[in-house]
């Protein structure tokens, strides 16, 4: 019993297709894909509280996420005041590319019973490098905490986590924003994008934020009450969350304020401070379509103002457009990508001018590679390369003389400074370090000015990873490479100067936060005699001005180099926006200071005892001055070794049982830090629990039609109640997977069993699948067991990640045997029927799951199927089918479903559609009235749904067509405010629905062949045939709820059937199904 359960049933897997076409009613297989463009091999690094895995390039984040990781297990442990018990496994992808190229959160196979499922929550991290060594240690806070969260919510084991994840949920707002309040500081961009949310009303209801809005929001308000409540407060509701199993008492027994009244007060506090101020934004906002889902970023002025570029991004399709400023004409230059709800990399096209501004260079990411474009405004003409050396490309710009690039980029997952020749074709490294190098400029054709976290100005080769500084600042280098040593230009320890350009008179714009908002400032460089010798010293420094006094950050500005032309990109009402500034908004004076905000302000008093600037104060100027000090080599073979890390309690942070076997057999777990680095394994497949199934369920779990069970009484078979139980095998960067599992009956006799595997790794994916069957039928003479066996191979190629193609390779073996019921059925010989065949698929699903089975956008899929009997009177049939289905956003989660479904069988033999009823009806009942055409030679039955308001078979035939349409509106999570801890009551939906279809025999439903036309009546000896008149078309039309109820998705139906035209009795439907 235990190997059984072990095998388990079929979690409904991608790109399995267990719910293809109409096997199963309604319930049909879709699925998103993974396109694989590169081929990995892993390696990994073996610690004692963590793994480390890698691939080619990226050995040094690899070693720098294992040093960082060490740091903060320990102080993250301390802060949530929870013990890591499980061994992490860190997967580090050295660009977002890559990670959506992997197989790492598909989402599994539509499953359309949810009871007893249980997602297994593993201990991977994937992580991956943006070009921003902050943004990457971010991730690996964020990462340990989630894990000692989970642990701390669910549990570590394979049972708690059955018994928890089924009665206990949490808000996006609690978890994401924890994890960002505990991964992440409070900054600039966070107090902007929270003033955005606060001032606009959008965050007001709080248990209503989806997505960067709730994690904005959920880290707002961890960090209040921290700020009123202590450090410690934190923990502390979250262990009263875990034992209360209940968000609003975690909160309660913690600050003594009812859930309702904390959220109103953090409410009205912030509102106090961002509502206090005047707003200031700019004023002539650019005429273009803005939307919440599409960004507008980038925007890049010519040199001689004549146009505009800038870019769009619709959550992945990338479009980059020109407008002429003298027309006010716009095209669309270039465009890629394709909208999708996977990972959206923002930070590319990258655009620069040639200083003639007749050309235009861009950079993008295509098919995992990184491609460099020109674009000729004269003639069209797009050039293209291939930037083959590089990892990521953070950031370029033109030189005066148009011939090379200043270039931000990544190679060996180190973002560094590089000049690039374009006529050659080669590159020149500028920086070798672990600082995080951005936004590279020209200032003339020997400078180059860029943003850097940095604390050495030394342009030298440094092998040990450096602790990040949180803060950028100037720095200026010559481009003749004579010198390695970089000009500070700034020195502001608690603020940021980012995004140089170049402006008039060689001077340079950037932004600054220097207020607690980044605005534009203008930097004029000048020198002073330091002292004199033989020659004269000059110490040289820049001037700062404030260009604008805005109280929302400009994310990105473009210039003009010879007036005062401003372009800036700005979020306002959560929705990018781009403006041009008007010359009353350019305060380019000394005397201007822009007001400081509160988080600025709360900043300089916790910072002011050893905060020193090195700013020069004169009415509102400041000046940053260059700093030259002797060169220090630092020793780069010189290794302090950090302390030995000490689990939090005293509890050692491992119980993996490799970390038992390895030590075991006496080999060395090491920590980083202490000697030497662990050597570096390959990687080898290892398979992990993922999702555990058993529920109870009332049909078969169909991966083809069923047998025809006509004759003196027609019936779709269904099993009744039976139990499913199955489980979900994976390796750790979800490549394969195996999935398998048995369904029993009651008596043990008519069990179902599945298995398969699946290899994901490469683009064109493969899947074995093997099912076997046994259905009972009971005749008039005779009962009959059919036990099927069937064997599937199937190839999947992805065109991208919304839309595919299938091709399955199908055999099957049918044994009919009858049961030995009397002397006639005795010696009856068991009969046997091979089935061969084929089934293509195409495969459209950009669908995106907005709460259960409440889901936006489109699904679709077009098949055709060939079936063909392996004897010497060979038999075949053809299914051809589409089936169509739409979700509309109405609002907030309140949406409507559609769909359009049809399909139709020919050949030799035929396929018979049942229409009526529901999927996974508990007491499914068949309609014996409607009359059968056996002369059509049925071999396969299934049914056609829905079709509310009838039993099964109120129309029959070999072809069907249905239109289904329901309105979804999940009451209690529409209307509450507060978190819903309660499955049943956050998932009870109310639905009003309407079904139109028919199925038929013939070319047509009205064509005189139609089988409903003809009612046979028998009587003795004789049969009479009588023509009658029907409509074939029937709809139904009705109302009803569906919610949770002890993990099962569970479904209450009343709908009345027209027939026709006449309005039938009501039907009422008890089911355990999502819907369509």
């Amino acid at each position: 019993m235990q190997s059984i359960q072990l095998v388990g049933l079929l979690l409904f897997l991608f790109p399995v297709d267990l719910f293809a076409q109409f096997y199963n009613g309604s319930n049909m297989s879709f699925g998103k894909s993974r396109v694989q463009w590169n081929n990995t091999i892993w390696t990994y690094y073996r610690f004692a509280d963590f793994d480390t895995y890698f691939y080619l390039n990226g050995n040094e984040l690899a070693l720098y996420t294992a040093k960082y990781a060490t740091e903060q297990i320990p102080v993250l442990e301390k802060r949530l005041q929870a013990a890591l018990n499980q061994k992490i496994q860190f997967i580090v992808f050295n660009n977002l590319s890559d990670l959506k190229q992997s197989n790492i959160g598909l989402a599994s196979e539509q499953q359309y019973n949810l009871g007893g499922i249980t997602h297994i929550i593993g201990t991977k991290v994937f992580i991956y490098f943006d070009g921003n060594y902050l943004h990457f240690e971010q991730q690996i806070r964020a990462g340990i905490a989630e894990m000692l969260l989970n642990n701390l919510m669910y549990g570590s084991s394979i049972g708690s986590q059955i018994r928890n994840t089924t009665v206990f949920n949490l808000p996006d707002w609690y978890k994401t924003g924890l994890l960002s309040y505990i991964s992440e500081d409070w900054n600039t961009l966070l107090d902007d994008r929270l003033r955005d949310g606060i001032t606009s009303g959008r965050f007001k209801k709080l248990n209503r934020l989806k997505g960067e809005d709730a994690i904005i929001a959920g880290h707002s308000l961890w960090q209040y009450i921290e700020d009123k409540y202590g450090k410690s407060a934190m923990a502390d509701i979250v262990h009263m969350t875990q034992m209360s199993r209940n968000v609003q008492k975690g909160f309660l027994y913690v600050t003594g304020l009812k859930y309702s009244n904390l959220i109103k007060e953090w409410y009205l506090y912030y509102r106090t401070i961002y509502v206090a101020g005047q707003a200031k934004l700019p004023a002539n906002e650019l005429r273009l379509k803005y939307r919440t889902y599409r960004t507008f970023e980038r925007p890049t002025l010519s040199p001689d103002n004549k146009h505009l570029c800038y870019t769009t991004n619709d959550e992945g399709l990338m479009k980059l457009w020109l407008i002429d400023l003298q027309t006010d004409k716009k095209k669309k230059m270039f465009r890629s990508g394709y909208s999708s709800d996977a990972l959206t990399d923002y930070t590319y096209p990258l655009t620069t001018w040639h200083p003639g501004g007749r050309l235009l260079a861009f950079v993008v990411e295509e098919k995992g590679k990184i491609f460099l474009y020109f674009y000729n405004l004269d003639d069209e003409s797009i050039d293209k390369r291939n930037m083959f050396d590089f990892q990521k490309i953070t950031h370029i710009s033109y030189s005066p003389d148009g011939r090379s690039l200043a270039m931000s980029a990544v190679r060996n997952g180190k973002p560094d400074i590089y000049i690039f020749d374009i006529a050659a074709n080669s590159h020149r490294q500028v920086t070798n370090d672990f600082y995080t190098d951005l936004t590279p400029v020209f200032t003339d054709g020997h400078h180059v000015v860029f943003s850097s976290n940095r604390s050495s100005d030394t342009l030298s080769l440094q092998l040990k990873p450096e602790n990040q500084p949180p803060h950028f600042d100037l720095f200026s280098f010559e481009t003749n490479g004579k010198s390695n040593i970089a000009k500070r230009l700034t020195n502001t320890p608690a603020i940021s100067e980012i995004l140089p350009s170049l402006s008039k008179a060689n001077n340079i714009n950037y932004l600054s936060d220097e207020n607690g908002v980044y605005n534009l400032y203008n930097g004029r460089f000048d020198s002073v005699i330091s002292f004199v010798d033989t020659t004269v010293h000059y110490r040289y420094f820049m001037e700062s001005s404030m260009v604008t006094n805005f109280t929302s950050n400009i994310l990105y500005y473009t210039g003009s180099d010879v007036d005062d032309s401003f372009f800036i990109q700005m979020q306002n009402n959560n929705k990018q926006k781009l403006y041009k500034l008007n010359e009353d908004e350019i305060v380019d004076t000394e005397d201007v200071v822009g007001e400081i905000t509160p988080f600025r302000l709360k900043q300089q008093l916790v910072m002011a005892p050893d905060t020193s600037l090195a700013v020069e104060k004169k009415k509102g100027r400041k000046s940053f001055y260059t700093m030259f000090r002797p060169h220090v080599r630092k020793d780069t073979n010189q290794y302090i070794p950090l302390p030995t890390r000490q689990g939090a309690f005293g509890i050692k942070g491992n119980s993996r049982l490799t970390s038992l076997l390895y030590e075991a057999s006496g080999e060395k777990q090491a920590r980083f830090g202490q000697g030497d680095l662990p050597k570096r394994r390959n990687y080898y497949v290892e398979y992990f629990y993922d999702q555990l199934i058993s529920q109870v369920d009332f049909t078969y779990t169909n991966y083809n039609y069923q047998t025809f069970a006509g004759g003196g009484a027609p019936i779709y078979l269904n099993p009744g109640f039976n139990v499913l139980m199955g489980v979900t095998l994976t390796d750790l960067l979800e490549d394969y997977r195996i999935v398998g599992g048995v369904r029993l009956n009651p008596e043990l006799i008519n069990n179902e069993y599945a298995v398969s595997f699946s290899n994901l790794k490469h683009r064109l994916d493969r899947q074995i699948t093997l099912h076997r069957q046994s259905i009972e039928n009971v005749g008039i003479t005779e009962i009959t067991r059919t036990h099927s066996h069937q064997a599937y191979y199937m190839l999947s190629w992805p065109f991208t990640e919304t839309l595919g193609v299938r091709g399955t390779g199908i055999f099957r073996n049918d044994m009919k045997v009858y049961l030995s019921t009397d002397a006639v059925n005795l010696k009856k010989q068991t009969e046997y029927e091979n089935w061969g065949g084929f089934r293509a698929e195409l495969v459209l699903d950009n669908s995106r799951e907005i709460g259960t089975n409440l889901y936006t956008g489109i699904r679709s899929k077009v098949f055709a199927e060939y079936y063909q009997l392996i004897t010497k009177n060979s038999r075949n049939f053809v299914v051809l089918g589409f089936d169509f289905r739409h979700y509309q956003r109405i609002h907030r989660n309140f949406i409507w479903a559609n769909r359009l479904a049809a399909s139709t069988s020919f050949g030799s033999n035929k396929l018979i559609y049942y229409m009526g009823g529901v999927d996974n009806w508990l007491a499914a009942s068949f309609n014996q009235e409607t009359p059968i055409d056996y002369t059509q030679n049925y071999a396969y039955q299934t049914l056609a749904t829905n079709m509310r308001g009838f039993n099964q078979n109120i129309r029959n035939g070999n072809n069907f067509a249905v239109i289904n349409t329901e309105l979804r509106f999940p009451v209690f999570s529409y209307f509450l405010q507060n978190p819903i801890s309660s499955n049943f009551i956050r998932n009870l939906q109310l639905t009003a629905f309407g079904d139109l279809g028919t199925a038929w025999t013939g070319w047509n439903p009205y064509s005189p062949e139609n089988s409903l036309y003809t009612k046979y009546i028998h009587n003795g000896p004789l049969t009479i045939s009588v023509e009658i008149q029907k409509d074939p078309l029937v709809a139904g039309m009705g109302f009803g709820a569906r919610t949770t109820i002890l993990g099962y998705f569970v479904r209450g139906d009343v709908a009345w059937g027209v027939e026709d035209g006449k309005i039938a009795r009501p039907v009422y439907y008890l089911s355990l199904n999502l819907d369509f």
